[in-house]
């Protein structure tokens, strides 16, 4: 196994989710509600009630919660398991940065030590 290249921080960001059926195609999809943890510049473990497949296109728009700015960025599912109790899935996201600004949002909402880190599991991440 490859050694993963950016550090990772564990942090639970409120994520809605869109999958892009054809990045040609204009019409919005209802986006899924969803948590990011795990998250670093390449991208995040995504807990969802969607199971996205391998190789989807996703565009997430994250609400970091140590700055509160809302990061939109594309990702790669790479890979997915169900959670063994109840219906969430944990979903590999391979970020798809195209500006900078949006690597920039991210390492400020995970470097800035100034900032208080939120290491506890969200209350409405259902686990039934």
């Amino acid at each position: 196994m490859k050694p993963r290249r950016d550090r990772r921080f564990k942090q639970w960001n409120k994520t809605k989710v869109t999958p892009i059926k054809d990045p040609r195609d204009s019409r919005d999809h209802n986006p899924v509600e969803a948590f990011t943890h795990d998250i670093s510049i390449g991208g995040a473990r995504l807990h969802s009630s969607e199971p996205f497949e391998v190789g989807t296109l996703l565009r997430l728009e994250i609400d970091l919660v140590r700055t509160g700015e809302i990061l939109r960025v594309e990702g790669l599912v790479k890979w997915r398991e169900r959670e063994k109790a109840g219906d969430v899935f944990e979903i590999g996201v391979e970020f798809k940065h195209t500006s900078m600004a949006t690597v920039l949002s991210l390492m400020r909402g995970l470097h800035d030590a100034r900032l208080p880190a939120s290491k506890s599991e969200p209350e409405d991440l259902s686990r039934s």
